[in-house]
């Protein structure tokens, strides 16, 4: 059975031969024609003119650059802001070299999408200054964020017209560890409807739609549920994860489970201290075969640890999984 087997086998509430993860199940990309974060793992400015960091100290992960701003008041963002011609890239071209070396018969193809409203807006303005808006000047963060969505349904249109991904991953981070970064009626008003927008395109599409957001999301599943979303990654464990799956489970695959402040995330954890982490996420959440391991390796791709580490879980998650579900 291949890894994509095995995955759809979760995905259509069967039984699976054991617990898929994104390393082992998942071909992740984004289409390279889209300068969404500046160079890859090098960051830079992308599309937008907003500046990315990328480096030891964010964790190998891009940041926006909080001293760099391209917006700073969002009642002018029309002067400031362009959006691309998306007709004039070379999608066929950049499809061509991005699947070069993806089997779709042994993995689930997975585009990513750019970056959410939200943090499209914290890129331009610094996550304050976005906050400040949102809260002052909603009218026209609502005009940006629509001017924003209708951009990214184009880019959608062309993801499943040139790559034909299974997957189209929708993200927008909205959630600290300890819920929204703001109120559930702001959510309400600014946010969620583009992600219905956005949902309908890649559901209308003919794509499985997989909605990451990280942090405390339990006030949002339903949200996302409706969305049109039946994956959610990255599911955090800071979540009532086995309660979401007993109310949405039907409806619903966690992506998630991995404990990602441990001590086993670290340098110098020790191979049985990353068994143990991955064991703990079958005990705990995979036990009726319905979920998937998402796991949080970070680091330099370029240490040798970071393979290993991300060896190690992909190695106990199937051979524990397996035993499990024999």
């Amino acid at each position: 059975m291949t890894e994509r087997e095995n995955f759809f086998l979760v995905y259509n509430h069967q039984k699976p031969a054991w617990m898929p993860n994104f390393y082992d199940a998942y071909a992740p990309m984004g289409a390279s024609v889209l300068n969404n974060q500046g160079d890859y793992m090098r960051g830079g400015k992308d599309m937008f003119g907003a500046k990315w960091i990328c480096t030891e100290d964010t964790g190998w992960q891009a940041i926006p650059d909080p001293y760099y701003h391209v917006l700073e008041d969002i009642t002018e963002w029309k002067k400031y802001i362009e959006f691309p011609d998306l007709d004039a890239m070379d999608w066929e071209g950049a499809a061509q070299r991005d699947l070069a070396r993806i089997d779709r018969n042994e993995k689930v193809v997975a585009c990513f999408g750019m970056e959410g409203n939200f943090n499209r807006l914290q890129s331009l303005m610094g996550t304050c200054e976005a906050l400040i808006a949102m809260l002052e000047e909603p009218e026209a963060v609502y005009e940006f964020f629509e001017a924003h969505t209708k951009f990214k349904m184009k880019t959608i249109e062309k993801i499943a017209y040139y790559y034909k991904p299974d997957i189209y991953v929708n993200g927008d981070d909205v959630c600290s560890g300890d819920g929204l970064f703001f109120s559930k009626a702001m959510y309400d008003d600014l946010i969620k409807p583009f992600e219905m927008m956005l949902g309908k395109t890649a559901v209308n599409c003919g794509l499985i739609l997989e909605h990451h957001v990280c942090g405390k999301a339990e006030a949002i599943i339903p949200d996302i549920v409706e969305t049109g979303a039946t994956i959610w990654q990255t599911g955090q464990i800071m979540n009532d994860l086995n309660g979401i799956e007993a109310r949405y489970g039907d409806r619903l695959l966690i992506h998630g489970g991995w404990d990602s402040t441990g001590p086993h995330n670290f340098e110098g954890a020790s191979e049985e201290m990353v068994r143990a982490a991955t064991r703990k996420v079958v005990d705990d959440y995979g036990k009726n075969g319905h979920f998937a391991l998402f796991p949080i390796v970070m680091g330099d791709p370029a240490n040798p640890e970071i393979a290993r580490r991300r060896s190690w879980v992909c190695d106990e998650c199937r051979k524990y999984s397996e035993a499990l579900y024999r």
